[in-house]
């Protein structure tokens, strides 16, 4: 069945039509990330108090190195995550070739490159987690090959929008018609 209203673009995201392409780009920056930086603070806060009270007492024992140790890759890994979570952008390469995703300027897991001829469908889903802080909604993009393996193109898009504007942007350049998959939203 195929999609009956065509989306705008939503908050957050720029499409740009080549002759060869389309970029799609989705900004990573919302205003939840600012709830990070009090955590790295803390974290780095308490990194330096115990490495300054472990070098004044000289206590170099294992249990007090390998807490030195867990700060600091928790204080690195809650810095690295704020600061990608500011400046990252996720740019979409659609060619008639491949459809290519890059998280940029700070390397992210997600980079791929599938081959157009390898696709039979695309689909969005609606993923729920539970946090510290209740429930966190997530919409992610999938592919289902014509091998029939399902592949997930993108992950953490904010709103179901998002997702799906890229599918319908996808689905449109490759003159796929949009087929109901279980489990999709719409």
């Amino acid at each position: 069945m195929a999609k009956s209203v065509e989306l705008g673009l939503p908050e957050k995201m720029e499409i740009h039509y080549y002759d060869e392409y389309i970029h799609l780009v989705r900004k990573w920056f919302s205003w939840k990330i600012l709830i990070v930086y009090p955590f790295f603070l803390i974290f780095s806060l308490t990194f330096f108090r115990v490495f300054t009270d472990l070098r004044i007492r000289e206590d170099y024992s294992t249990g007090a190195v390998l807490l030195l140790y867990i700060l600091f890759v928790i204080a690195v890994g809650t810095a690295y995550n704020a600061l990608a979570g500011s400046i990252n952008k996720t740019n979409i390469y659609v060619s008639k070739d491949a459809i290519k995703i890059e998280h940029v300027p700070l390397p992210w897991v997600g980079n791929k490159r599938i081959n157009v001829s390898e696709i039979e469908q695309l689909y969005s889903k609606e993923k729920i987690s539970r946090g510290e802080n209740g429930l966190n909604v997530n919409y992610e993009i999938y592919i289902i090959m014509k091998n029939g393996v399902n592949i997930r193109l993108l992950a953490g898009l904010e709103t179901s929008e998002q997702a799906l504007f890229i599918e319908q942007e996808i689905e449109k350049y490759f003159g796929i018609e949009g087929i109901k998959v279980d489990g999709e939203i719409e």
